[in-house]
């Protein structure tokens, strides 16, 4: 007698139809998941063109990140501005060593 294939109804035996939906679900997942990836991708040479043409143009002017202070002023009258600022600073440092010692705040009284 030649052994027969066993009938989805046969007892003790388990359904294959869930693995089935297991595999056709991680199938699908998958695609998902190239799909995103090829997404993701084709983003990425997108903005690495977009970062080569903003180096690109920013190149030949020196353009780079600067503080930008007093533009298009006379810089004789800019040094005075800033050396001014420094006094100004340097006094009140030399003012609170006088007054603290070290430049600090006094502490607050204890009772």
């Amino acid at each position: 007698m030649e052994p027969t294939a066993p009938s989805e109804a046969e007892p003790g035996r388990p359904d294959p139809r869930p693995e089935w939906r297991s595999l056709s679900h991680l199938r699908d997942r998958v695609d998902a998941a190239v799909r995103e990836i090829e997404r993701l991708r084709s983003e990425n040479a997108a903005l690495a063109k977009r970062l080569i043409e903003i180096q690109e143009s920013g190149a030949g002017t020196g353009n780079t990140p600067s503080f930008s202070f007093g533009e298009g002023e006379d810089p004789a009258a800019l040094k005075a501005r800033v050396q001014g600022f420094l006094d100004l600073v340097d006094g009140l440092l030399q003012a609170g060593e006088g007054a603290g010692g070290d430049g600090s705040a006094d502490p607050p009284p204890t009772a």
